[in-house]
């Protein structure tokens, strides 16, 4: 995938994630950035995810790196951490599989 689909989804994750979170705006500027950081680092992950063969190698790798962006929201300075971690991995989810669900449509 190119770089141009990466920006796109991570573009669609933090949309995602900010309707999620009705006090974005209230999120310190270090905490939404490190989210913004988070979709770029998932949006990548899921393209990886996409093309990754069906080892079990290769699905440790995917998860280590799921697990490494769990730890970076963990470090959110923000009290609602659990929060936003699931409205993180929600907007993920409800991302990918719209593009998934667009991909089939085109073929």
């Amino acid at each position: 995938m190119s770089s141009r689909s990466t920006h796109d989804i991570t573009i669609r994750i933090l949309a995602s994630v900010r309707e999620r979170l009705p006090d974005w705006e209230s999120l310190d500027a270090a905490d939404r950035e490190l989210i913004a950081d988070c979709c770029a680092d998932a949006a990548r992950l899921q393209l990886r995810a996409l093309s990754a063969p069906q080892t079990a190698d290769a699905q440790l790798r995917l998860l280590r790196d799921k697990a490494q962006i769990h730890a970076q929201l963990s470090n959110l300075a923000a009290a609602g951490t659990a929060r936003v971690s699931s409205a993180f991995w929600d907007a993920v989810k409800s991302v990918v599989n719209g593009a998934v669900a667009v991909a089939f449509a085109a073929l």
